[in-house]
């Protein structure tokens, strides 16, 4: 799921403008989504009100992040700090890095449902409403690549900000003054397809999970039924 997107052979107009349209979605809506969960969190622990209002959709907005999604299906909102006072408590450094993972992968899940109900107004009531159905197909697979490749201890993803927590202070300040040398030499390795075997057999296993938990509603009803 992760790579070229565009290089599908199947794409026709209607699977293009589809997933140009998740991919809008995922920019303006999912990446500072990702962004207000780590903060929304970091507030709670830190006993701060959070103000969603202070922080607009559009003052998230990276054009390296957005290009990177439009190229890739994976992006990146603009960083604010998280922590108003760094926690005492490792374990919620390890849950405010884990929000935006969290969160991507319950909005796959909800998805997964909206794709699901189309499914059955589709079948019932013959609506044509395959264009939708590709829009919310490809934006399970956006939630899939930013769940599975923010878990990967890669700086400066969040995988590797929950490893921090357990790197020894030694060692990180060693890390620390590479730190460009290292997240860069990674990150390309990610986008141009290095880690795609670990990461095709981690998608697949979240995207079924996903489709798995937003099934179990339309079983229930059909069991009822």
């Amino acid at each position: 799921m992760f790579g070229l997107w565009f290089l599908d052979p199947n794409l026709n107009f209607s699977s293009l403008t589809a997933r140009i349209t998740a991919l809008i979605i995922g920019i303006i809506f999912i990446l500072p989504m990702r962004e207000i969960s780590h903060i929304w969190l970091s507030h709670v622990f830190s006993g701060i009100k959070f103000k969603f209002k202070s922080y607009p959709f559009f003052g998230f907005f990276d054009p390296i992040g957005a290009l990177s999604m439009l190229f890739f299906k994976y992006g990146w909102a603009k960083k604010v700090p998280y922590f108003v006072t760094e926690p005492d408590n490792r374990s919620e450094y390890i849950f405010v890095y884990l929000a935006g993972t969290a969160f991507t992968f319950f909005s796959g899940i909800i998805l997964g449902i909206i794709f699901n109900i189309i499914g059955l107004l589709m079948f019932m009531y013959k609506l044509h409403l395959s264009w939708f159905a590709n829009v919310t197909e490809f934006l399970i697979e956006i939630n899939v690549v930013l769940t599975v490749v923010n878990l990967l201890p890669i700086p400066p993803l969040d995988g590797f900000k929950i490893c921090e927590a357990f790197i020894p202070g030694r060692y990180l300040e060693k890390y620390k003054r590479n730190y460009f040398l290292i997240s860069t030499i990674l990150f390309i390795m990610l986008l141009f397809g290095f880690f795609d075997i670990p990461l095709q057999i981690m998608e697949n296993a979240v995207y079924k999970s996903m489709k798995m938990i937003a099934g179990i509603p339309f079983v229930l009803f059909r069991l009822k039924n």
